[in-house]
C-alpha cells in the first residue's frame, strides 16, 4: 500500500439532488476513457445504484467514500485501494455539496473533498435560470465549509444564449470559470421506479445512453482544462495504521459463498478485498438460478438488493431455499444485510399484497407497504456476541428499506441496540443466533477489521468441525 495518493481526481458536486450528477460523471467517466486513460469512480455516501452505473461505465467496482462510517483514515485508505494502476479518479458527489448528517457537514461531499484533498467541479441546473446561476456559484464559492471549487458545469442549457447569459455572469460575479455546458436530454434521463433509480442491471438502454453521452461530453466540455484541474489535486497522506494490508491471511482459505445476481448485489467493494485479504475464498452464486450453495462452502454473505422485485422466481426456487436451510441447520455462518435478511424470512408480502414464501431460516415475516420505513446512518451497539462482533462494541452502518418486519418468533435474539447518527436510541435492530446474523444495517468492514476477523475465523471453525474425522 502507498503512503501517500498523488492520483490526479476530481469531485463532481451537485447544488442539490437531482441536477443531473450521476449522468455527468457517467459521461466524463465514458469521454476521458475514449482518450485511452484509466478511470476510477468513486461516490460519497452509502449509495449502491449511483454507484452501480458508475461501474458499469468504467468497467471496474465503484468505491463508496463514506467519511462518516469510516473515518479520515479509512476513507483514505479506500481511495487509495481504488487508484492503484489508474490515470484518473472522479468522484460523484451526494446530495448538495453541503448536505450532511444532521445539519451539519459532516458526512457530506465537502467534507469528503476536503479528506482526499481533491478540487471540485460543480454542477449546477440552469434549466430556470440565468443570471441567477452565478449568485448561486458565488454563495457556495464563499460557504464557510466551502473547499476549493475549481469551476462550473452547467446542464440543461436551453440554447446557445442561454449558455452565454449564465456563463458571463458567473465568471463577473462568481469569478469561476464554467467548464462546460449541457442541453437538457430527456432521453439520457436514467429511468426512475417507485423507490428509487432503475437499477443499472435492469436498464437495457444504458449502454445505448453512454455512447451518447460521452460523444456529448466531448463535445460540450472542456475535458483538457478539467484534466489539468485534476492534475493540481494536492497530495493525500495515508495514516500509519492500514485498512488493506496487502497480502492474504496466513491462515487457511474457506470458501465465502456470495450471493451476486439482479437481486442480491449490494456490497462494499471492500468488503469483498478484506474478506479475501484474511483467508476467504469468495465464490459468488445466484439465489435467482442457482440449484444450491457452492460446494463446500464454510460460509454465506447475503448483502442487499431487491428480493421483493424478483419474490416470484426466488419464491419457486425451493431448492436454494433448502441448501441455505441445510447450511443453517448445520452450522454454517450466515450474515445477511437488508435484501438478505428478507430473503431470509418465511415470507415477503409485496405491495401488490401477494405473499410468497422465502428461505425461511428465520422465522419472521416481511411486507411492503409502499412506505419508507427506515433511511439513515445508524449507531449500533451490539448486544451478543456473534459470528461479526462481541458484544458491547459500536459500528456505524447505513439502512434504507420500504419492507417492515410484521411477524416473528419472540425467543429470537436483537442483535443491536440501534441509534440515529446523532445519537438518539431509536430502538432494536436485527436478529442474533450461533451461527447468524441477519439485519436491515448495511455496514463498510474498513471501519473495524474486528468485523473481518470475526466472520472468517467462525468460518474457518466451522470448516475444521466438518473436516474433522
Amino acid at each position: 500500500m502507498l503512503d501517500e495518493v498523488r492520483t490526479p481526481r476530481l469531485v463532481i458536486a451537485g447544488t442539490a439532488s437531482n441536477v443531473g450528477k450521476t449522468i455527468l460523471t457517467a459521461g466524463l467517466i465514458a469521454a476521458f476513457k475514449s482518450r485511452g486513460l484509466t478511470v476510477q469512480s468513486f461516490k460519497v455516501g452509502p449509495d449502491y445504484i449511483d454507484a452501480a452505473y458508475l461501474a458499469h461505465v468504467s468497467g471496474r467496482p465503484c468505491r463508496n467514500l463514506d467519511s462518516w462510517m469510516l473515518g479520515e483514515g479509512a476513507l483514505r485508505q479506500v481511495l487509495a485501494q481504488g487508484v492503484l494502476g489508474v490515470d484518473l479518479a472522479l468522484v460523484e458527489g451526494m446530495l448538495g455539496l453541503f448536505d450532511g448528517r444532521g445539519g451539519s457537514t459532516d458526512g457530506s461531499t465537502a467534507d469528503v473533498a476536503r479528506i482526499i484533498k481533491a478540487p471540485v467541479v460543480l454542477v449546477i441546473d440552469v434549466n430556470d435560470m440565468t443570471e441567477s446561476a452565478a449568485a448561486v456559484a458565488l454563495g457556495f464559492k464563499n460557504f464557510a465549509e466551502s473547499p476549493r471549487i475549481a469551476g462550473v458545469l452547467l446542464n440543461n442549457v436551453r440554447s446557445d444564449s442561454h449558455r452565454r447569459r449564465a456563463e458571463d455572469a458567473i465568471w463577473d460575479i462568481a469569478k469561476l470559470p464554467v467548464l462546460g455546458a449541457l442541453r437538457a436530454m430527456p432521453q439520457l434521463d436514467i429511468p426512475q421506479r417507485e423507490h428509487g433509480l432503475l437499477p443499472v442491471t435492469e436498464n437495457k438502454e444504458w449502454d445505448r445512453m453512454i455512447g451518447v453521452l460521452s460523444e456529448t461530453i466531448d463535445r460540450d466540455v472542456d475535458l483538457d482544462l478539467l484534466l489539468r484541474i485534476a492534475n493540481k489535486a494536492e497530495l493525500v497522506p495515508l495514516v500509519p495504521k492500514k485498512v488493506f494490508q496487502g497480502k492474504p491471511d496466513a491462515g487457511r482459505t474457506v470458501r465465502m459463498a456470495v450471493a451476486y445476481d439482479d437481486a442480491f448485489n449490494f456490497y462494499y467493494p471492500e468488503n469483498l478485498e478484506l474478506l479475501e485479504e484474511h483467508g476467504a475464498q469468495v465464490v459468488p452464486f445466484s439465489p435467482l438460478e442457482d440449484d444450491h450453495l457452492p460446494q463446500d462452502a464454510a460460509g454465506i454473505y447475503l448483502g442487499g438488493g431487491f428480493p421483493e422485485v424478483f419474490v416470484e422466481p426466488l419464491a419457486r426456487n425451493r431448492s436454494m431455499a433448502e441448501s441455505i436451510q441445510r447450511a443453517h441447520r448445520g452450522g454454517v455462518p450466515i450474515y445477511a444485510e437488508c435484501g438478505g435478511l428478507m430473503y431470509l424470512g418465511r415470507s415477503l408480502r409485496t405491495d401488490s399484497g401477494a405473499v410468497q414464501h422465502m428461505a425461511g431460516v428465520i422465522p419472521v415475516d416481511v411486507e411492503m407497504d409502499g412506505e419508507i420505513h427506515r433511511f439513515g446512518y445508524r449507531q449500533l451497539l451490539t448486544l451478543e456476541d456473534s459470528i461479526l462482533s462481541p458484544r458491547g462494541q459500536f459500528y456505524r452502518g447505513h439502512e434504507f428499506h420500504w419492507s417492515r418486519i410484521t411477524g416473528h418468533d419472540g425467543d429470537l435474539k436483537p442483535a443491536y441496540q440501534m441509534q440515529n447518527a446523532e445519537g438518539d436510541v431509536i430502538g432494536y435492530e436485527g436478529f442474533v443466533a450461533p451461527n447468524l446474523l441477519a439485519s436491515y444495517v448495511h455496514l463498510h468492514f474498513g471501519q473495524n477489521p474486528v468485523l473481518v476477523d470475526k466472520f472468517v475465523q467462525h468460518c474457518r471453525e466451522y470448516a475444521t468441525v466438518r473436516s474433522a474425522p
